[in-house]
């Protein structure tokens, strides 16, 4: 199975044109470009793993969404395939945890 690259909707208007504004020695925060809001990521543990996971081909861009795993705080955290049975699920490339995306520090302009 070959995950997804993130994609993320603004918790705030659902927009999902989402730029990465920090780098994940600080935090991981985010804005909206539709609305301004700015929100963290988070991830959260499933209790699964799921095996059999091909690393996608290319580096995501730098101003992509990004997150870190909640079990190895790697940054190859990256959705998981629609036809994989497990919908809206995040999956971490290197500890291969499953995960669910969450939101921190929401602040609407």
């Amino acid at each position: 199975m070959t995950p997804q690259p993130l994609v993320v909707q603004c918790p705030s208007c659902g927009s999902n044109d989402i730029t990465y504004t920090c780098e994940p020695k600080c935090c991981f925060n985010h804005i909206c470009a539709a609305c301004y809001t700015t929100f963290e990521l988070l991830t959260e543990p499933l209790g699964q793993r799921l095996s059999a996971i091909e690393k996608p081909p290319h580096e995501p861009d730098s101003l992509a969404p990004t997150v870190a795993c909640a079990q190895c705080d790697s940054l190859e955290v990256y959705m998981v395939a629609p036809e994989s049975g497990c919908p809206d699920a995040l999956v971490c490339i290197a500890c291969q945890a499953l995960l669910r995306l969450g939101f921190t520090a929401i602040e609407s302009r």
